[in-house]
């Protein structure tokens, strides 16, 4: 299969509110497998840290993200990352070190209420990056720089990634991550 854009699959998930966190994740797992197969109905395995590939096609990047009643999987050329997050109330000083300098004076400087969709977006770019890469939370999101969020450009161990905002309900935030290809895309 040649695929020349990245193509996208969701499910909204219809959980109770008192789901245990194991239903949460098992269910989330199934579906995310399910979405994945409706994009390539190909025989897929796992890495080791759990992200999706295709054995007969290792061109092909696939990536999965899920937050509380949502999953979402992309299927591509080349490698990318996905990562989606709702926008909700969180302290993000409780999780300052996984933001650079740069960045947290930038969330510091914008109203409480700009800070929450900000501060997603910021994680959420970084998260992103770091399934492109094959680690995922493996690797401090610190270490993920974002240079420019309104450009989409990103910068992990000086190689620069591009972004994407993802096509998400309003309470949402997202991106895909790819690679920039010779300094631009």
């Amino acid at each position: 299969m040649v695929m020349t854009q990245v193509r996208f699959a969701q499910q909204w998930l219809d959980l109770p509110a008192d789901a245990s966190r194991q239903t949460r994740r098992k269910t989330q797992r199934l579906v995310s497998r399910a979405l994945i197969q409706q994009l390539l109905p190909a025989p897929l395995a796992y890495r080791r840290l759990g992200q999706p590939y295709f054995p007969s096609q290792p061109q092909l990047g696939v990536s999965v993200s899920h937050t509380a009643q949502f999953v979402l999987v992309a299927l591509g050329p080349g490698p990318l990352g996905i990562d989606v997050e709702q926008v909700r109330p969180r302290d993000f000083t409780a999780i300052q070190r996984a933001f650079t300098s740069a960045e947290w004076q930038l969330l510091q400087a914008r109203p409480k209420p700009v800070q929450q969709r900000l501060g997603w977006q910021l994680w959420t770019a970084k998260e992103a990056v770091l399934k492109l890469v094959g680690c995922g939370l493996t690797q401090a999101p610190r270490r993920v720089e974002v240079l420019d969020l309104k450009q989409g450009v990103v910068r992990y161990q000086s190689q620069l990634y591009r972004l994407r905002p993802l096509a998400l309900p309003a309470m949402y935030v997202g991106w895909v991550a790819q690679p920039m290809r010779g300094g631009r895309d």
